[in-house]
């Protein structure tokens, strides 16, 4: 029951606050922006195979993990207690969209999701459907993209501040997310926009996240790129050449 609770706040009542609840966990979702995985993988980046859907261009996915209040360690341990089952998430919208592996070779996301749900996902309390279903709510309210561009931070190349991106959501839901960044084109020199991390409670209000957090998803510059993310930046066959991406932004961002 308490689970289920959890994923109903989680779902539908995302509400701005600085407190962890009284449960003693929290949440943490990392979202990665492809345009840097695509720049700084040695391989390249390649489309998905997973049901002909073409990825966002948008925030992915990379990682949805239950921690511990008390100690901000990761929970873990719960691998043999529930067994992946693919079946059970296939057809949740925005999955393949929003939850995708664009590493090379070509693959179909399943070993991803699995890893996921092993490493953490057992340990949530919710289950296997719920809990992808509880992440991809996460990032649909969010709506990291749409409400960085609307702010005039985009994808284009520029120099933007770091703390000018971590404003960007204080000011809309009164949490200031980890920004994380690496390597940026050699070019250029500088470092670029990786991924943004955001923490919540276990009854869903997004919070700061614990300063632990920081030495692991941490960005030595004051300024980063945001480097374009490109349909071309996607290995493909020329038959998929013409399957337009996914635009950003399925829903408006929340005030």
């Amino acid at each position: 029951m308490a689970s289920r609770i959890a994923l109903l706040c989680l779902l539908g009542l995302l509400v701005a606050s600085p407190a962890i609840a009284d449960s003693g966990v929290y949440y943490q979702l990392a979202l990665m922006w492809p345009g840097a995985y695509c720049e700084q993988s040695k391989t390249g980046c390649c489309k998905p195979t997973n049901s002909g859907k073409s990825p966002a261009r948008d925030f992915y996915i990379s990682g949805f993990t239950v921690y511990n209040a008390t100690t901000e360690e990761p929970v873990t341990g719960c691998n043999d207690q529930a067994p992946f089952d693919p079946n059970l998430i296939d057809g949740i919208p925005g999955l393949n969209q929003y939850w995708s592996s664009i590493k090379c070779p070509s693959n179909n996301g399943k070993k991803n999701w699995k890893s996921v749900w092993k490493k953490s996902g057992a340990c949530s309390g919710l289950k296997e459907k719920d809990f992808f279903e509880t992440a991809l709510t996460f990032r649909s309210r969010l709506n990291p993209l749409v409400r960085l561009k609307a702010k005039h931070i985009e994808p284009d190349f520029g120099l933007y501040g770091v703390k000018a991106i971590k404003a960007v959501f204080k000011s809309s839901i009164n949490a200031e997310p980890l920004v994380q960044c690496s390597n940026g084109p050699s070019e250029f020199g500088k470092y670029q926009l990786y991924q943004i991390v955001f923490c919540a409670s276990e009854t869903g209000n997004f919070i700061d996240c614990p300063g632990a957090e920081y030495s692991k998803y941490g960005c030595p510059a004051k300024e980063i790129i945001f480097h374009p993310f490109q349909k071309w930046m996607l290995k493909q066959t020329a038959a998929e050449a013409y399957d337009p991406f996914v635009l950003p932004g399925l829903e408006d961002a929340d005030e």
